[in-house]
């Protein structure tokens, strides 16, 4: 992960994302993390453009998932994420393409 700022597009009602720059760092998700994808990922059916509402992917479902992207597709991809006190992912919400 690499953080980045999330911003009110108050123009189109809607979140502007800045990413932040530097190099990223390794994160650990915990076991019973919730993964809910709201954006289409390439040979996922399932996940449809449009929805309004995430669906829950298991983690195992997620990084199969996220391993068959294109480096430069994934590179491009990002994640709202919500830690635990001992900095491990509990939730990764979102999934947005730039």
């Amino acid at each position: 992960m690499r953080p980045a700022q999330k911003k009110i597009n108050t123009q189109f009602d809607t979140w502007e994302i800045i990413p932040g720059k530097g190099g990223f760092t390794t994160v650990t998700m915990a076991k019973d993390a919730r993964v809910l994808l709201t954006a289409q990922v390439r040979g996922d059916d399932a996940s449809g453009a449009g929805r309004s509402e995430p669906l829950p992917y298991s983690q195992a479902q997620f990084v199969t998932l996220l391993k068959q992207l294109d480096s430069g597709l994934s590179a491009g991809i990002g994640y709202d994420l919500s830690f635990d006190g001992e900095g491990r992912v509990t939730k990764l919400q979102s999934l947005y393409k730039p």
